[in-house]
């Protein structure tokens, strides 16, 4: 990845009134986060969706610097390619979110300072962002640049980069600036503008899908490119080849939360596709859907290769989207409860789904907005009923309480306890069968203790997995038959 590389900093806080001194909003703050931005930030949602990376770009010698480097570090990019600069500070993007607590209003973000300096890099450093790509680049099985102004590229840098991975046998995918001048992108394999850039690269007007094809067909022919690929927020994804194939991939109908990040989502999983060897369909397909996970999350989030194969699978099988990760359901039991929702929870092991269980789930929903099911693991369930337990795998149990309509989220759990689940996830109302007391429910005293509930669900006399297990055994000894 060469690029502008930047640090996002995110200050979260309370308002609960106006300043005195003027008609703004008085921000309490909570917390604050530093996140990897612009290239930096693409890089980092390069690593975690499994791609090894190595970012090149430019940074200052200054504290936003180091604490960008501890982020990459962490993140797993490589940051060797980092070149310091003792004449400028590294670019710095301050967002400021306050919510109203008591009225259980979502986040708002209320201003953003930037703090940079975009005049163009001196020969000095240019030549060792140079250097930097003769080391890093032979390696590499994809270049992608993201150009965003910040005065590491000049129309020369850029030519130079996209000749020399053109003779090496690279792909470059282009990320660009908005501008009217795109010649400096000639002969890139893929050019990736969004759709106020593609208008005035092209001077057309994007409204339907006729001119989303002029638009692209237009930057495939007059830079030589491959292909060009159109990201249109709410309309989602359009692309053309120089082979003449062409497409509009749609969003599908999601809550938008924020839409930081989406951009280099985008750029990050269409390139890791590429790098890859697929087809420029298949890579726009999965880019789109990786824009909409990162839509639906605060800020630029990084999304795991293990979300977006679950988020695949999801689509193939709807009720999987209901199966969580617990810290993607913390996120998004989080959000809820910002939009004043209420949570309520159970847990089980669910091995042979009876009337009992629907009983209990169809009790717990109506206790709040919403229903997790705990699910014990495979492993846990060995743990608490013995090595011929459980009869169906996490993987169908999960499936099969995902297909309940009463059921909202579904997320397991590997302790042979439940308290440390309840204890992240914080539910409203915990909920278990009568035939237990409250002072037996395990997480029933923390619930209490910071003012959730505890309810007993009605029980469904004579109905146990147990029970059925038996019967089904005794049933192949040659016991009662009406019971078959």
């Amino acid at each position: 990845v060469v690029g502008d590389v930047m640090l996002d900093t995110y200050v979260w806080g309370q308002v609960s009134r106006i300043s005195p001194e003027g008609p703004i909003p008085v921000l309490h703050v909570e917390r604050k986060e530093h996140r990897p931005g612009g290239a930096a930030g693409t890089a980092a949602m390069l690593c975690a969706l499994g791609a090894k990376v190595s970012l090149i770009g430019t940074v200052g010698q200054d504290g936003p610097a180091e604490e960008l480097a501890r982020g990459l570090q962490a993140a797993g990019a490589d940051t060797c390619g980092l070149v310091a600069c003792p004449d400028r500070p590294t670019t710095l993007k301050t967002r400021y979110l306050g919510y109203v607590q008591s009225a259980g209003r979502g986040l708002q973000q209320i201003v953003r300072v930037d703090e940079e300096v975009t005049d163009p890099i001196s020969a000095e450093q240019n030549e060792q962002v140079r250097q930097r790509l003769r080391e890093l680049s032979g390696e590499a099985e994809l270049i992608l640049i993201q150009d965003m102004a910040k005065g590491l590229f000049s129309a020369e840098m850029l030519q130079h980069i996209i000749g020399a991975a053109s003779e090496a046998g690279k792909p470059v995918v282009v990320d660009p600036v908005r501008g009217r001048d795109y010649s400096a992108y000639r002969g890139a394999r893929c050019l990736l503008p969004n759709r106020l850039e593609a208008e005035a690269a092209t001077g057309l007007t994007l409204r339907g899908e006729e001119d989303y094809c002029a638009a692209a067909r237009k930057l495939v022919q007059e830079l030589n490119l491959e292909a060009a690929i159109i990201t249109l927020d709410r309309d989602g994804m359009f692309y053309a080849t120089a082979e003449g194939r062409q497409g509009h991939v749609p969003t599908r109908p999601r809550s938008v939360v924020d839409v930081t990040g989406a951009g280099d989502m985008v750029a990050a999983a269409l390139s890791l596709m590429m790098a890859g060897g697929a087809s420029v369909e298949r890579a726009v397909e999965l880019a789109n859907v990786a824009a909409d996970m990162e839509v639906s999350r605060q800020g630029a989030a990084l999304i795991s290769r293990a979300e977006l194969l679950a988020q695949l699978q999801a689509r193939l099988a709807p009720a999987l989207r209901k199966v969580k990760g617990r810290e993607e359901l913390r996120r998004i039991l989080s959000e809820r409860r910002r939009r004043g929702e209420t949570v309520a929870f159970t847990n089980g092991v669910f091995d042979l789904l009876h009337l009992g269980h629907v009983e209990l789930i169809r009790f717990a929903r109506r206790q709040a907005d919403c229903l997790v099911v705990g699910l014990n693991s495979d492993r846990s369930v060995r743990e608490l009923k013995g090595p011929d337990r459980p009869i169906n795998t996490e993987d169908v149990r999960s499936q099969t309480l995902a297909a309940l309509p009463n059921v909202d989220y579904v997320v397991a759990f590997e302790e042979a306890s439940v308290l440390p689940l309840i204890k992240e996830l914080r539910p409203d109302v915990l909920v278990k069968g009568g035939d237990y007391d409250r002072s037996g429910v395990v997480g029933a005293e923390f619930v209490m203790s910071y003012g959730g509930q505890v309810k007993l669900a009605p029980v469904v006399q004579g109905l146990s997995t147990t029970d059925l297990i038996r019967r089904i055994a005794e049933n192949r000894a040659g016991g009662d038959p009406q019971h078959t």
